[in-house]
């Protein structure tokens, strides 16, 4: 069920689109039914993150149609001292999509922590 337009235009993105069916398809519709049901009926979490008190990195591509940056500029502005990244030129799977970065980021998350 991995749409398209939850990747952002790029080079790769047919690859990651077949790696993710290739997933999907391995794991069965069993574990998709059971995902979907658990993000359905998850409970906020806001008043969790507020109460954290540990380093935190929130990392999302800006082209997440799926969890869009506002949404993780939220849970960066709950988390006391979070740090927020936007990996440019990708979607949801910004670790698939843009990994040099996403390594990148992590590495400077891990020196400032």
């Amino acid at each position: 069920e991995m749409k398209p337009n939850y990747l952002a235009p790029g080079p790769r993105r047919a690859d990651i689109l077949d790696l993710c069916l290739e997933m999907a398809l391995a794991l069965g519709p069993e574990v998709f039914a059971r995902q979907s049901r658990a993000l359905m009926d998850r409970p906020d979490q806001c008043d969790t993150l507020r109460a954290a008190r540990l380093p935190a990195l929130v990392l999302c591509g800006r082209a997440d149609a799926l969890c869009p940056v506002h949404r993780h500029e939220l849970m960066a502005d709950l988390i006391p001292g979070a740090r927020l990244e936007i990996v440019e030129e990708a979607g949801h799977l910004p670790t698939l999509e843009r990994p040099k970065f996403v390594n990148a980021a992590l590495g400077r998350w891990l020196e400032a922590a």
